[in-house]
């Protein structure tokens, strides 16, 4: 009987499951011909919209068709003419707000009524997404409200037809709004998904380019279908260069004016090609023009002169100041070339390379050398060791910087970091824990080496002796390495370099190692200097109002400067030499004016010149090319992280043309952004700027120590850096900063 009893109860179940069954085939079959009924009844509409046989054709005149649902189309009661299809109709003449159509202000009633039939609806609100499906009389809502709750709860109409519920639609829209909050939810999902899965950075959502593009998709709608690889890599690319050409155009006329400075460098990609980037700086920004793979070519001064010719005619002789590159040979033999070649036009070289060249001479001094050696080891052996590093972090709250073979000047930007009180109590407390004594390594003669480093006096107020002479140094550096017009004041900074070098005595140290250290600073200035560092400096008017003196080699460098710039042009040559007697004897009423005197204004000289000038005409054009010059090929350098980031190891087969291509874009777009933000407004450079600058107040931090010292008088350099308590952080952020150089893979040209 049981087994009867479970045949039957088995029978009855797979009966119930066959109904089961039979009940959603046959519930699938009437949604599909729901839908397919409503796709027949949408293409009926178009056709009949396309024909002319519709009733929304009655209200509207069809003045030209186009493909699928776009047409052309009047309205016959207030002549608004717009792009649609009958949906946009419907919108205009129900007067729906927020739709992005015009409302028809002459409907009659009887027309928003028809229009209420045609989509089924009794409600004067419609949906307020005119591309959200809309119920019609068949699929009615009941209910008036939906909770907040109910609405995550709820999925969207067009996936699943079973969710649907018969029930008539509420004055207020409340499922419409239900449903864009669900589509909302799904886009932001199916975004953040595409972020994930494609390892975007997430701050990317914050790119005004992203906005622009989510922006101009949804104005075309769910219809919208993304360009092909190939569409990518060929048709937008090339149209989107010749926009942004066309951008540029406006900047380049500036230069007609103000000049500007071909910088260019050398660099080995992750394929290891050698290639070489040029771009146009000047006092806007800087542009990317090209870049060179020089494979199987030896790059010659000839060869290099060769590259830097076609630019210079491209951007054009008279618009071209200068060109900065580094001090390698061939660079200094293709600059050599060029200065014969257009006499007008001054080869620099590059001075964040000389300042870290610079480090480089002091470096190598031997005294020196020992103490760099020691903090080196310092921070090698405690960085390679992943256990002795997660010791370190118990006990400071400041990394440590490792050391970089890739600038000179970082080397003493490490000694400074271990000059901080967290990172120099953080070693302390380290090496005394109970944990160090445990680390089986702590018993090997490494280990001991640095215990005997870290509790030496002496090394660390040698340390602090040379942290305090190089200040001057890094000062410069951060001035040189920022973009936008630094010409004018490149001499003086030197000047009070050396200067503040030579008064360093309240410093122990051997005279005779102060010495040193001064010959390395006038030796790299010799190399550095220029006719335009000098020309600057006596055309600036800032240091006009101190008093300048005309020394010889600032007279040298000014007559060099009119000779080049007017070459063969004697009446020019002559008229230059009177209008600068004239500004400096102030012999022109509009210098003895009391807002010419005003030192703020004096601050920007451009702005200056072009205000006060115009007495001495030639003076001004000559003073406003000059001063509106860079010093340094700091912008090459920088342009080459955007190769890295462009040509990475995932992409290393991208061609040395389409690598060209992209940089071109990604530099020059960010460029056009930044300007359009500013409308084109100087990058406005001056001496208390970089005081400003977060890099630069560590470095006041550091000479304020350094005042200290010298009112104490003392000694102990030791003990006085212990009490101090708030020692700032290092100059540097994020890496190598003091030469503006992302990727260690960066090089100078080399034969």
């Amino acid at each position: 009987m049981m087994g009867e009893d479970d045949k039957k109860h088995r029978e009855k179940d797979a009966d119930e499951r066959k109904h089961r069954e039979r009940d959603v085939d046959e519930r699938k079959n009437r949604d599909r011909d729901d839908d397919e009924k409503k796709l027949k009844d949408r293409d009926s509409d178009e056709r009949k919209l396309r024909d002319g046989d519709g009733e929304e054709d009655r209200d509207v005149l069809i003045l030209k068709n186009h493909p699928k649902r776009m047409h052309v189309m009047q309205c016959k009661y207030c002549n608004h003419t717009y792009v649609g299809g009958p949906q946009r109709i419907r919108v205009h003449l129900l007067i729906l707000r927020g739709q992005g159509v015009e409302k028809c202000e002459h409907a009659s009633n009887d027309v928003k009524q028809k229009m209420k039939r045609l989509i089924g609806i009794a409600s004067e609100e419609v949906v307020s997404n005119v591309d959200a499906p809309i119920p019609n009389e068949n699929q009615s809502i009941t209910s008036t409200s939906i909770s907040e709750n109910e609405m995550h709860n709820v999925s969207q109409p067009q996936a699943c037809s079973e969710t649907r519920k018969k029930t008539k639609l509420d004055a207020s829209g409340s499922l419409p709004m239900l449903w864009n909050m669900q589509l909302r939810k799904n886009a932001e999902e199916a975004l953040a998904r595409f972020f994930y899965a494609e390892d975007i950075p997430h701050g990317k959502v914050e790119s005004s380019f992203f906005h622009d593009m989510l922006k101009a998709v949804g104005e075309v709608g769910p219809s919208f279908k993304p360009p092909s690889t190939y569409q990518l890599r060929n048709k937008y690319l090339n149209a989107e260069i010749k926009s942004v050409e066309f951008d540029l155009s406006q900047m380049k006329e500036y230069w007609k004016t103000y000049g500007c400075t071909i910088v260019s460098d050398g660099w080995t990609d992750t394929r290891n090609r050698p290639i070489i980037n040029v771009m146009a700086s000047s006092m806007y920004g800087s542009v990317f023009l090209k870049s060179v793979d020089t494979s199987g070519h030896v790059k010659t001064g000839e060869y290099i002169f060769n590259i830097l010719k076609d630019v210079i005619l491209e951007v054009g002789p008279l618009n071209v100041v200068q060109v900065c590159m580094d001090n390698a040979t061939n660079c200094v033999v293709a600059g050599e070339m060029i200065e014969k070649e257009w006499p007008s036009i001054f080869y620099t070289r590059c001075t964040c390379h000389c300042v870290d060249l610079l480090f480089e001479d002091i470096a190598k001094l031997a005294w020196i050398d020992n103490i760099l050696r020691s903090a080196m080891k310092i921070t090698v052996f405690i960085t390679r060791k992943q256990n002795v590093l997660a010791m370190f972090r118990r006990f400071s709250e400041k990394e440590l910087l490792k050391p970089s073979n890739t600038r000179f000047a970082y080397s003493f930007i490490v000694l400074s970091n271990l000059l901080d009180e967290r990172v120099y109590g953080g070693l302390r407390r380290m090496i005394v824990s109970e944990q160090w004594d445990k680390w089986k390594g702590s018993k090997t003669k490494k280990a001991e080496e640095i215990v005997t480093i870290i509790f030496d006096a002496k090394f660390w107020s040698d340390v602090k002796m040379i942290v305090t002479l190089c200040i001057p140094i890094l000062k410069l550096l951060h001035l040189a390495d920022r973009e936008g017009a630094t010409m004018g004041l490149i001499y003086d900074l030197t000047q009070q370099m050396i200067k503040e070098i030579n008064n360093m005595s309240f410093i122990e140290i051997d005279p005779m190692k102060l010495d040193e250290i001064k010959l390395c600073c006038r030796n790299r200035w010799s190399m550095l200097q220029s006719p335009l560092h000098l020309t600057g400096y006596v055309l600036h008017p800032i240091w006009t109002g101190n008093s300048q003196e005309i020394n010889n080699e600032l007279n040298t460098g000014w007559m060099t400067t009119i000779m080049r710039y007017a070459s063969g042009n004697q009446d020019l040559q002559n008229a230059l030499i009177d209008e600068f007697y004239a500004y400096r004897k102030q012999t022109c009423n509009m210098f003895r004016l009391p807002f010419a005197k005003d030192i703020n204004r004096m601050k920007n000289p451009v702005m200056w010149w072009e205000t006060f000038g115009t007495a001495t005409p030639n003076l001004m054009k000559l003073a406003i090319r000059v001063l509106s010059q860079g010093s340094s090929a700091s912008p090459c350098e920088r342009n080459w992280s955007t190769f890295s980031l462009i040509h990475t190891r995932r992409r290393n087969r991208l061609s040395p043309c389409h690598v060209e291509k992209l940089v071109y874009l990604h530099t020059n777009l960010r460029l056009l952004k930044r300007i359009k933000e500013r409308s084109y407004t100087p990058l406005e450079i001056t001496m208390e700027m970089v005081d400003k600058e977060e890099d630069a107040e560590r470095l006041l931090n550091l000479q304020k120590e350094r005042e200290i010292l010298q009112s104490e008088n003392s000694n102990d350099i030791l003990n006085s850096m212990q009490d101090e308590e708030n020692i700032e952080d290092n100059y540097v952020v994020g890496g190598n900063e003091a030469h503006s150089s992302e990727n260690p893979q960066t090089n100078y040209y080399v034969n």
